[in-house]
């Protein structure tokens, strides 16, 4: 489960990093990089707090 997680917030931290280069050139796009990203951390709180006991 640990895994999963690491794997959605290393994805959004992804989309992150190309809004940031995106920002200068078109921060039309960039805004929708960082709204795109909401959905790999959503999981990874999901995955995260997920009782499997």
């Amino acid at each position: 489960m640990d895994e999963a997680v690491h794997a959605a917030v290393v994805c959004g931290l992804l989309v992150l990093a190309e809004a940031r280069t995106a920002v200068t050139s078109d921060p039309g796009m960039a805004a929708e990089l960082c709204l795109t990203s909401v959905p790999h951390f959503s999981l990874a709180v999901a995955l995260a707090s997920a009782d499997l006991d």
